[in-house]
C-alpha cells in the first residue's frame, strides 16, 4: 500500500529538483542578460547586421532592394554649400580714406605727446616741490618749472595741427567706378543744375540737391594732447591753403561759428591742419588727396 503513495511523493520530488534546476538556471540567464555589454561592442554588432542584411536582400521585380538607406543631402544639391556673398555694387566704401601720414610718424608722434605728459608730472609734482621745500623761490625752482612746462607747451603747439587720417564722404554714384570718382573730384564745387554729365539727375539731387553746389564733406582726424584721436567734419570749401607756425600748418579754417555752439567744458575745435602731401602713404587711391587739394586751391581763387 506505500508504494503508490512513495511513487508519487517521489515524482513530486523530482519535479521539485527539476523545477529548481529550471529556476536556477533561469536565474542564471537573467543575470548573465542583465550585466550591461560595452556600448562600443553594441554598436559594432549592430552595423555588421545592418551592412550585412542590406548588402544580402536581393532585389525583386525589378525593383531597388528595400534596404535602410539614409538620405544625406550633398553639395551638389545646394545643402552645405559655402554662402556667397552678395556682389557688391560699389567699387569704394562711403567713407574713403584718402590720406595716412604713415604708421611710423604717427606712432611716434603719439609717444612724443605721452612722455612729454610723464616729463610735467615727474618735474611738476615731484622735482619742484622738492626744491620748493629745501630752498624757496630760487632760481633752481624756476629751472624745475621751466622744464615742466616747456616741453608739454611746445610739443603740443607743433604737433596739434598734424592730421593721421583724412576721409572722405562719397555719395552713392561716386562709389561705383574710378571713372565716376574722378568726375566727382573734379566738379567738386560746380553749379549742380540736377542733369547731365554722365550720371542719373536723382543720384546727384540726393547727394547735393538740385540748383545747388556739389559739395564733399572731409572727416579731418588730428592727434589731442594725450594722444587722442579728435575727428574734425570740415567741408571742402571751408579749407583755406595757408601758411602758419613756421610753415607746420598749411590749412586752415574759421571756426567761430562752430564754437559758439560747443558747450563751456569742451575744447575749442581744431582750426589748423598740417597735411604733408609727400607724406601720404595710401596705396589703394593715392591720388584723389592731389586732386582734392588742387579744387582747395581752384576755389579759394574763385572766392
Amino acid at each position: 500500500m506505500l508504494a503508490p503513495w512513495t511513487a508519487r511523493v517521489g515524482t513530486r520530488m523530482s519535479g521539485l529538483r527539476d523545477s529548481s534546476h529550471l529556476c536556477r538556471r533561469l536565474l542564471g540567464i537573467q543575470a548573465r542578460c542583465g550585466s550591461p555589454r560595452p556600448v562600443a561592442r553594441n554598436l559594432m554588432h549592430t552595423t555588421i547586421r545592418w551592412a550585412s542584411t542590406s548588402s544580402a536582400s536581393p532585389a525583386t521585380n525589378g525593383k531597388a532592394p528595400n534596404t535602410r538607406h539614409i538620405n544625406v543631402p550633398t553639395i551638389a544639391e545646394g545643402v552645405g554649400a559655402p554662402k556667397l556673398a552678395p556682389p557688391n555694387p560699389f567699387a569704394y566704401p562711403e567713407r574713403l580714406c584718402v590720406y595716412h601720414a604713415g604708421t611710423g610718424r604717427v606712432t611716434f608722434l603719439a609717444c612724443l605727446k605721452v612722455s612729454t605728459l610723464f616729463i610735467f608730472t615727474f618735474f611738476a609734482f615731484v622735482v619742484t616741490p622738492m626744491y620748493l621745500e629745501q630752498e624757496g623761490l630760487s632760481i633752481t625752482v624756476l629751472r624745475t618749472t621751466a622744464a615742466a612746462v616747456v616741453p608739454l607747451a611746445f610739443v603740443a603747439w607743433a604737433t596739434s595741427p598734424f592730421v593721421t587720417f583724412i576721409h572722405l564722404r562719397l555719395p552713392p554714384y561716386a562709389r561705383q567706378s574710378e571713372d565716376m570718382l574722378r568726375r566727382f573730384i573734379t566738379q567738386l564745387g560746380s553749379f549742380n543744375p540736377g542733369s547731365g554729365t554722365g550720371m542719373s539727375s536723382a543720384s546727384r539731387a540726393a547727394s547735393t540737391g538740385p540748383g545747388s553746389s556739389i559739395t564733399a564733406e572731409l572727416e579731418i582726424t588730428t592727434m589731442s594732447y594725450i594722444a587722442k584721436p579728435r575727428l574734425s567734419i570740415v567741408k571742402l570749401e571751408d579749407l583755406q591753403p595757408v601758411r602758419k607756425r613756421l610753415g607746420i600748418v598749411n590749412y586752415s579754417r574759421d571756426t567761430a561759428a562752430e564754437n559758439k555752439r560747443r558747450k563751456w567744458y569742451m575744447f575749442p575745435a581744431v582750426a589748423n591742419f598740417s597735411i604733408q602731401e609727400s607724406s601720404n602713404t595710401m596705396p589703394k587711391v593715392p591720388w584723389v588727396w592731389g586732386k582734392l587739394a588742387g579744387r582747395i586751391v581752384s576755389l579759394q581763387g574763385k572766392s
